[in-house]
């Protein structure tokens, strides 16, 4: 008896092993696991959350902020989260009523109003200290001494004999009589000093067997202006070093007034481009104060305004966008912002917030005369249910119809982070 027991015991051991696989395993759960761990909503909005199996939500708040209801569409369950006031909550999906699988906390904010972007704008920037983009070797078959000394291009030459570093000029001034240096070298998150001697070329001159760059520039496109700080974002990603892919160090950049000149339209394997133009005559629109991994941001020195949304548009939280009918605001020639029609097409679920969804061009127009998305229209806004939900980043290589984009909830934070120290500077 006591065999056939401990038989039993096994194979609902066993047994439960392999539903637990299962369920951890499954559809549903993955995507449970894919929401993040916090949802922000808009006062007065709804989220709604699509999964697979009959699931209900259950809110636990302090105050009464979330509401919800689980509605099951034939093979499905929809999750409804409505925003009644501004607070905190937590919501805990569970299967047939149950099984808890997940609890997320949701945040509750006021509703935000911004000026959506879409124009062309220059973005002129001088970087901090200098980038290293190749090694050299001046005597020849003899190794230079930065390559002897460990310098890797990508490296960033931020100070020499610890004096901050401006520019390429003020590197070729202290190489210039040959004596010994120090460089402080930034590579990745890491700081370090090493210490290198210039040699001498064939022309008598020295050198440390250096290619370096300062300074860079390109058009992108206006994502937001916020009236109330007068901070902006734009790009939605980093602007990075062409020849090594490093996020370039801002240490003081111009925003310009531009126009987009040509369109080379995206194929499949070739990604297409905006082609603009903007001189030192042109305009400055405002400061760039930093440049993240979620574009760049600064302060404008007038007013932002859209013709198309003179009056702004409400900021949408990442956890109301969904699948589903959008636009997107870019601009390809002189008349101006234009909406273009585009879809939502999943919400990725990604740590990188670079791509927080995939969206899909089907504006007719728009495929014509671009193919979809090429350079240069990163930035453009995304709007879903007349509310700026995010903006365009990423093109797919193999498929110029679709690319990647950022949550704006996402844009709005790291501008505000920005606007902020640089208040604090001034203070200071």
């Amino acid at each position: 008896m006591e065999k056939a027991s401990d038989s039993r015991k096994k194979a609902l051991g066993w047994l439960t092993a392999a539903f637990a696989a299962l369920l951890l395993s499954s559809g549903p759960v993955r995507q449970l696991s894919a929401l993040p761990d916090l949802i922000r909503i808009s006062e007065g909005a709804t989220a709604r959350i699509e999964l697979g199996w009959p699931m209900t939500a259950a809110v636990r708040q302090d105050e009464p902020v979330l509401s919800s209801l689980s509605e099951t569409l034939s093979d499905a369950t929809q999750v409804s989260l409505t925003a009644e006031r501004e607070g905190e909550a937590s919501v805990t999906f569970r299967l047939l009523g149950i099984l808890p699988l997940r609890t997320v906390d949701v945040s509750v904010d006021g509703a935000r109003t911004v000026a959506p972007g879409g124009q062309s704008v220059g973005i002129a920037l001088a970087t901090q200290g200098v980038v290293v983009v190749g090694l050299s070797d001046p005597g020849g078959s003899i190794p230079g001494p930065a390559r002897l000394a460990g310098v890797k291009p990508g490296d960033v030459i931020s100070a020499v004999d610890g004096a901050p570093l401006e520019n390429a000029e003020a590197l070729t001034r202290r190489v210039a009589d040959g004596a010994p240096l120090s460089l402080t070298l930034r590579r990745g998150g890491q700081v370090s000093t090493i210490d290198v001697t210039p040699t001498a070329d064939a022309g008598g001159a020295y050198r440390l067997g250096l290619w370096v760059r300062d300074s860079t520039a390109g058009i992108g496109t206006m994502t937001f202006y916020d009236p109330e700080t007068s901070g902006y974002g734009a790009l939605g990603h980093a602007v990075t070093d062409p020849d090594t892919g490093i996020t370039l160090p801002v240490r003081r950049g111009d925003l310009m007034e531009s126009a987009v000149t040509a369109i080379e339209p995206g194929k499949k394997g070739e990604p297409g481009e905006l082609v603009g133009h903007f001189t030192p005559e042109s305009r400055v629109l405002g400061s760039i104060l930093a440049n993240t991994p979620l574009g760049i941001y600064g302060e404008l020195s007038e007013p932002l305004t859209n013709e198309l949304f003179p009056g702004g548009v409400p900021v949408m939280s990442s956890g109301e966008v969904r699948p589903g009918p959008a636009q997107l605001l870019t601009t390809l020639d002189d008349g101006g912002v234009r909406a273009y029609d585009c879809e939502i097409v999943k919400l990725t679920g990604s740590t990188n917030a670079e791509r927080s969804f995939v969206l899909r061009v089907t504006d007719p127009e728009l495929l014509r005369r671009t193919g979809g998305i090429v350079q240069g229209m990163s930035g453009s806004p995304v709007l879903q249910e007349g509310r700026l939900a995010g903006a365009v980043t990423h093109v797919f290589v193999s498929d110029p119809t679709r690319g990647y984009g950022v949550f704006i909830e996402n844009m709005i934070e790291t501008m505000e982070e920005t606007v902020e120290e640089a208040a604090l500077e001034r203070r200071n």
